[in-house]
């Protein structure tokens, strides 16, 4: 492991926890500034790399950094964080489609099911937001989906494609637990809980990047 990866793990591993701590104490002006510097960190990471996949995965971290600042609790603009983590999510899918385009249609089965049941469970509680909802969960099942059809289709990056797999369903699981805080009940266990799944889906979704020299 190189000193730059080294440097950019730990000082994003600290913002992180700092983060929290902000979330725990409702430090609300320290939350804005420290919340986008572990995706910074992951951006920062990946820049050096070379090819399209590569491009595609920088523009869904700066889409996502975008969206960490929007949501951020001392600015809080829903509607357009959640059309920046859209963004994010159709450059991610665009990212696995561009190393396969496989269908492998049964792998859309268990995503559909989820977020056919995750939707239905939302639905009675998400008022005039059902439609951008909707759209949000289909493009991240979208994601899913063509994160799974990697597996075994590219001999030598089994890792890197798990891992892309592993993200996005880290990701799609955050996301749900954005949608139970913000439309159930907020709870500050889950807050802590969906952003480490958050980070955590960043780092593996820019470590199955096609890391060309």
């Amino acid at each position: 492991m190189s000193r730059r990866t080294v440097l950019l793990s730990r000082v994003g591993l600290a913002a992180a926890a700092l983060f929290l701590g902000a979330l725990v104490f409702e430090w609300k002006l320290a939350g804005l500034l420290l919340k986008p510097i572990p995706v910074l960190c992951v951006l920062a990471w990946m820049w050096p790399v070379k090819g399209a996949d590569a491009r595609r995965i920088r523009l869904g971290l700066m889409l996502s950094v975008l969206g960490d600042v929007l949501l951020a609790e001392a600015i809080d603009l829903f509607i357009a964080g959640l059309a920046a983590f859209l963004l994010a999510h159709i450059a991610y899918v665009a990212a696995y489609v561009g190393r396969t385009r496989a269908l492998h249609l049964m792998r859309l089965a268990p995503v559909a099911a989820f977020g056919y049941f995750t939707f239905g469970w939302l639905a009675p509680n998400l008022g005039e937001m059902r439609g951008p909802v909707l759209a949000y969960v289909i493009v991240i099942c979208a994601m899913m989906w063509r994160a799974a059809a990697q597996i075994g289709e590219r001999p030598g990056s089994e890792g890197r494609a798990w891992a892309g797999l592993a993200g996005a369903i880290a990701f799609a699981l955050s996301d749900t637990l954005i949608a139970v805080n913000r439309f159930i009940a907020w709870s500050l266990g889950v807050e802590l809980l969906l952003m480490v799944l958050y980070w955590a889906a960043q780092v593996l979704i820019a470590a199955s990047t096609d890391r060309e020299t």
